[in-house]
């Protein structure tokens, strides 16, 4: 092996998930093992705006104080993979103070300059350019065909009986990239009643959900099954069993988590998307991996996207040379 992998994150699902998608990638070119760090910091820094982690001229040590506990204490890994600005600065003081023996890795903006980093993996739909900058089609996503399909089985005894072909639904909520309208809620609903008439949809929803609206699709889809909330998300089962997935447009993870099952996605569109979302959309529909939700089953030949595959070989090759093994003690 060549070396233990750190996945230095704030702990949410959005960051955490991509970088463990991404280790799991460098375990087959040769890198790990892969260990979870979760960043604690002390109250002022976790107020303080992630713009301002990287100012020109700031010691590279600095954000090692901000830490409220030792989780990034020697000795330090071959590798540190971060995902999100809040984590990005701490890789970059890794890689720093060790003189480059610990290689750095950044998933998303950073916030600093992408030299600080051996290499930097974002979105094509950010647009963000450098020699080092590794573009992915949407977000790096953990989700496989052959995983989907394990969890599958594992949910099928939790549906019960019932014929015919399954559709995963994956429905999001406003944000600041999205906005939504009552109206985009109710021509979700009357799309999946008709999606109801041919094919059972699997429906989960997720933190962001208008409230009522896995209601309403449970009054009009009679024989959708809605997960109820509890237990863990659902999702890699349902993706498992079905045989296209329909997703709200407000969410790149989800979306990208349906490419990589190797799924057909159907976008259900909503009000007020982002530049960023509207090129997102544009990508996957280029790739022949999407098409608009018309309240129907619509499947299709799609190559399942492994972006993490993909890149993990990428950045073995072309970024991440030769080291030392067993990393670096600073």
């Amino acid at each position: 092996m060549k070396g233990p992998v750190w996945l230095v994150t704030d702990g949410r699902a959005g960051n955490l998930n991509p970088a463990r998608a991404l280790a799991r990638g460098l375990a087959a070119e040769g890198w790990g093992p892969a260990e979870a760090r979760t960043l604690r910091l002390e109250g002022w820094a976790s107020r303080l705006p992630a713009e301002l982690w990287g100012l020109p001229g700031w010691s590279a040590r600095w954000p090692l104080a901000a830490l409220a506990e030792g989780d990034l204490a020697r000795p330090w890994p071959a590798l540190v993979v971060t995902a999100g600005r809040r984590s990005a600065p701490f890789g970059a003081a890794l890689r720093a103070l060790s003189g480059g023996r610990t290689r750095a890795v950044a998933i998303l903006r950073p916030g600093l300059a992408a030299a600080r980093f051996d290499a930097v993996v974002t979105p094509s739909h950010d647009r963000m350019r450098g020699a080092n900058v590794v573009e992915t089609l949407g977000s790096l996503s953990a989700v496989t065909p052959e995983g989907a399909a394990e969890a599958g089985r594992a949910l099928a005894a939790r549906l019960g009986p019932g014929e015919g072909p399954r559709a995963a639904v994956l429905i999001g909520g406003p944000s600041r990239a999205a906005r939504w309208r009552e109206a985009d809620g109710r021509a979700l609903v009357a799309g999946l009643a008709a999606l109801a008439r041919e094919a059972r949809p699997l429906v989960t929803g997720s933190r962001r959900t208008p409230a009522g609206l896995l209601e309403a699709v449970r009054a009009a889809a009679p024989t959708a099954w809605v997960w109820d909330g509890t237990g863990a998300n659902p999702y890699p089962g349902v993706l498992g069993l079905a045989e296209a997935a329909v997703v709200t447009a407000d969410s790149v993870n989800m979306a990208s988590e349906a490419a990589s099952a190797g799924l057909p996605v159907l976008v259900a569109e909503v009000s007020g998307l982002s530049a960023k979302l509207r090129r997102f959309h544009a990508d996957l529909a280029a790739a022949r991996a999407s098409r608009p939700f018309a309240g129907r089953l619509e499947t299709w030949d799609v190559t399942p996207l492994r972006e993490a595959e993909r890149v993990a070989g990428v950045l073995a090759r072309d970024y991440l040379g030769a080291v030392r093994d067993g990393g670096s003690d600073g």
